[in-house]
This record gives C-alpha cells, structure tokens and sequence, in this order.
C-alpha cells in the first residue's frame, strides 16, 4: 500500500509486441504495480494511522475497475485521502499547499533529488488538474447515492493522479524491467479508466 501514497522517462520502452485489450483487464494484477516502481520506506504509519481512522480498505484482486467499487468503499477513500494528506501537513485551509509540498520532498530526499524532482511534478501536475478531475470523479454514478456524506474529494482525486503520473515518469533506476510492469504499464497508459490504483 505504501505505493498507493507516493507511489509514481522511463528506460524500458514499451514492446510492440503487447496486446493490450481495455476491455479485459483480467491479466492485470494492479495490486502488483508497487513491485515495479519502487519508493522510498517511511510513510506506512501515516498509511497505517489513516486506514484506521477512516476505515478504508485496500483493493481486492477481483476489483479492477471503478464500477467494482462499493459506495461505502469510495466514501471511505475520499476521507482516506484526506487523512493521509493533513497528516503530511500538505493542506492548508484545505487546499492542497504546494509550497508545504516541495518542501517536504527537498528536506526529506535530499539525496534523491531525482525522486524529489519527479514527485513535486507529478504533485505539479495533478494540483493544475484538481478541479476538472474532481468534476469527473463526482460525475460518477456511485456518489449520487451517497447523499453528500462524504469527505472533500479533492485530496483524494490529486493522490490518485499523483500515483498514476508517478508511475509513468519512474525514475529508470526505480523501475523493475519485468513483462508484468511493463504490461501494467502499457494498460495504464492506454486504458486510462480501466484502473482503480493507477
């Protein structure tokens, strides 16, 4: 799970010789996706703290898509999101605080700068986005019988992009070279919608 908080160029170049069906993402394992890009250790007690104060649960194998996903398991994710995000100290009136993000990453990996440099980007990147893609994560089906009962999702949205847009800007010395990850990343890359974590 450390993977799905600062989870996410790369050296490997897709093969042409992928098939990649959007539609069948059966031989996808996205639980696997933290064997291929490795991070640095030190953010499970804030993952570990946030999983039992919201009560989120971690993804199951046989749930690879969005339609998958319970209500209360969405709601929950919003919260979790949230939570790991004010335990970092990254929101401020709770707007995501890109100056309390950079600092973070330069003073905690300053013999990473690469890591650093690739996750204030990826942050960069998703913050620029937030409003558009909490539109579209709202626009779902599955909040509309939720009654507003959930927390700001905004957290929540920006970490998911933060994973994904990590993931495919792995630093060349991060990334496992197996057929798995580079399949996972060929769907990642094609099939933008069809997974839950990336």
């Amino acid at each position: 799970m450390s993977i799905i908080i600062f989870a996410f160029g790369l050296a490997l170049k897709p093969t042409s010789s992928l098939k990649i069906d959007c539609d069948n993402p059966d031989s996808i394992q996205e639980d696997h996706i933290h064997y291929c890009c490795k991070h640095p250790d030190g953010y499970q007690e804030f993952i570990d703290a946030c999983v039992k104060e919201t009560g989120f649960q971690y993804g199951k194998p046989e749930e690879e898509a969005m339609v998958d996903i319970t209500v209360d398991r969405a709601i929950t994710g919003t919260c979790f999101g949230k939570c790991v995000f004010s335990k970092l100290e990254f929101l401020k009136d709770n707007e995501l605080d890109m100056s309390a993000v950079r600092k973070h990453f330069e003073d905690k990996f300053k013999t990473d700068p690469e890591y650093a440099r690739e996750m204030i980007n990826a942050f960069d990147h998703c913050h620029d986005k937030s409003v558009e893609h909490t539109t579209k994560f709202l626009s779902n089906p599955l909040f509309r019988a939720t009654n507003g009962e959930f927390c700001d999702p905004r957290s929540s949205v920006i970490l998911a992009c933060v994973i994904r847009e990590f993931f495919h800007n792995c630093p060349a010395d991060r990334w496992s070279k197996t057929e798995e990850c580079s399949t996972v990343l060929e769907f990642s890359k094609k099939c933008k919608d069809a997974l839950t974590t990336i």
